[in-house]
């Protein structure tokens, strides 16, 4: 078996383990996946008919794939728990006494990951297409829209594992990633346009990887107001070149960290 092969079916088991401890522990995805449908309730059914974003005809359609995007980044933030939770109960250690590529093992990882946020985008988009969000464009731009959400929660769970091999404490862990997320959430144009926020915060939403994120997601779909004057030619290679930053950052990182973790 070549090298290639002997650490891709390493990263298969490491999958498969993290798929099997959702599947012990289905509890850890009761808020991932009931937040989105919480959301929509408080914010896109009891608040709809006092929110009004200039351009929008329907406030459910535009808010959809802010919540999307805010669900997914939730979903990641659990893989630094995980994470931490290894490293505090020695898994770490032992998979670094058996010749396996930490390649293997953090790849692993985030791939079960992964199927964890394609649930919450599921049960997200569902949600949305109860309170009447429609996808205006073709079947083209609303596969390309999902990709990018797909891209947008693996490159938060790197990030969440270098978190979560940083901080060795599953506490910690739960402390850290909602003082991360929060702000980076709803300082954004998730609930609402960039334009209509105060001028100081104004510059830091339109900064923030999340909105551009979103903003993509709306344009590819067609629900960003009207007036926007943006063009989804201009707002998918802004996003993707964010998600690149924070990978060509989070991967290197992460396996640095998974080498030099200390034993707990």
């Amino acid at each position: 078996m070549s090298e290639f092969a002997a650490a891709a079916q390493d990263a298969w088991v490491t999958a498969r383990r993290g798929l099997l401890h959702d599947r012990r522990e289905p509890r850890l995805l009761a808020l991932p996946l009931l937040q989105p449908v919480l959301f929509m309730l408080l914010f896109g059914v009891v608040l709809s008919g006092v929110v009004k974003v200039p351009g929008v005809a329907s406030y459910p359609g535009f808010l959809t794939p802010g919540l999307l995007v805010q669900a997914v980044a939730v979903t990641a933030g659990l893989a630094a728990v995980g994470v931490a939770e290894d490293v505090r109960r020695g898994m770490v250690d032992r998979f670094r006494t058996l010749p396996v590529p930490a390649a293997a093992v953090l790849f692993g990882r985030t791939a079960s990951d992964l199927v964890r946020i394609a649930m919450t985008a599921g049960v997200a988009t569902a949600t949305g297409v109860i309170a009447g969000w429609r996808v205006h464009s073709g079947p083209a731009a609303a596969m390309a829209g999902f990709l990018l959400v797909l891209t947008f929660g693996y490159a938060v769970t790197w990030l969440s594992v270098v978190v979560g091999l940083s901080v060795r404490s599953p506490r910690a862990a739960r402390v850290l990633v909602p003082v991360c997320l929060v702000p980076l959430t709803f300082v954004s144009n998730v609930l609402a346009p960039s334009a209509t926020m105060p001028s100081w915060l104004r510059p830091l939403a339109e900064a923030n990887p999340v909105s551009a994120v979103v903003t993509a997601l709306r344009l590819l779909w067609g629900n960003e107001p009207a007036r926007s004057g943006a063009s989804p030619a201009s707002a998918y290679p802004l996003a993707l070149t964010w998600l690149a930053a924070a990978l060509l950052l989070a991967v290197p990182l992460a396996l640095h960290r998974y080498r030099r973790t200390p034993a707990p």
